[in-house]
């Protein structure tokens, strides 16, 4: 892992890969060096508000969205590891 990595956490079996949480490894001034830290958060609230009325959650994201619609959270919430 290097520090800027961005992913979203794997709990592994049974649960697997939340696409909600994203996390990233960040440098952490601790004392007189830099250290890595992992830095998750929950990402739901930013997802945007689908514009149909019968808005679907498809396998591998973690925003609803509009049946054929590709918006937003396709672009950048649908990845499982993040550049």
């Amino acid at each position: 892992m290097e520090l800027g990595s961005k992913w979203f956490a794997d709990l592994g079996p049974p649960f697997g890969v939340m696409y909600c949480i994203k996390c990233e490894c960040v440098a952490v001034q601790k004392k007189r060096r830099v250290v890595a830290k992992v830095h998750c958060r929950n990402i739901k609230n930013e997802c945007p508000e689908p514009s149909c009325d019968t808005p679907v959650l498809l396998p591998g994201r973690c925003c609803k969205t509009c049946p054929g619609d590709l918006n937003c959270e396709y672009k950048y919430f649908s990845l499982a590891k993040l550049a």
